[in-house]
């Protein structure tokens, strides 16, 4: 039987919305300011030594670093929210979508920190079908049909959501959807006319990872100020012992 001790000390953790959604914007604009600066010593070919460590650590188009691990992180912080909003709402008749959305966040953290997508880049594909610039990168083929198929199973869960959520999940979407497939497409573009090493293309690029990461703050402000509007108090309990 589980002993616990008798005295116990009490962790509130109060989330405010809007503290949260002004700290990470914060936390967005200047890992793209870093970004952009990565950009400029990567197309000066690294004017002095410690220029390339800079780049490669806060590169907006490299993985393994501190952008994508900030993009992992906050992806994994919604798929958390999303599972405190599964376990309310399990009695809802929504609940399997919630759930749902809590499995989508958690692949997406780890396609964010270990880029699953890439296994789409197929360019041998691209060259057979002599396919448009956008594809460039493949993936966004099948990345475009999953975008609909799910707008399509989701519109009557999203139409049912409250007004303000409702209105905030249609942002964080458009957003971050318009940076992971739209910006993508551009990019294919951009490459073809301008090459990967150029001024616009860095442009295309920095628009891209801003938008996302823009996207997801967005939801994580929505998440959180769904979660107040149910009303619920929270209880997390941790056992600790020694065996």
């Amino acid at each position: 039987m589980r002993q616990v001790s008798s005295s116990s000390v009490e962790l509130p953790i109060h989330l405010c919305a809007k503290t949260i959604a002004r700290r990470l914007i914060l936390t967005v604009i200047g890992l793209t300011f870093a970004g952009v600066l990565s950009s400029y010593f990567w197309l000066s070919e690294f004017p002095f030594p410690a220029s390339q460590w800079f780049y490669e650590l806060f590169s907006l188009d490299r993985e393994l670093n501190i952008p994508a691990w900030y993009s992992a992180f906050s992806l994994l912080f919604c798929s958390g929210l999303l599972k405190v909003i599964s376990i309310i709402n399990r009695k809802d008749r929504h609940f399997s979508y919630w759930k749902t959305l809590y499995f989508i966040f958690v692949y997406l953290s780890l396609d964010e920190a270990f880029s699953f997508h890439e296994i789409f880049i197929i360019p041998s594909l691209r060259q057979a079908l002599n396919l448009n610039p956008i594809f460039f990168q493949t993936w966004v083929i099948p990345g475009a049909i999953l975008v609909a198929f799910f707008a399509f199973k989701y519109l009557k869960f999203w139409l049912d959501l409250p007004p303000k959520t409702r209105y905030l999940f249609l942002i964080a979407a458009v957003v971050y959807v318009s940076g992971t497939l739209g910006m993508e497409m551009i990019g294919g573009l951009l490459i073809e006319y301008f090459s990967r090493r150029s001024f616009i293309t860095v442009i295309g690029i920095v628009i891209e990872e801003f938008l996302e990461m823009i996207g997801i703050v967005i939801f994580i402000y929505a998440l959180i100020t769904y979660l107040s509007s149910l009303k619920k108090s929270i209880r997390l309990k941790i056992y600790i012992s020694d065996k």
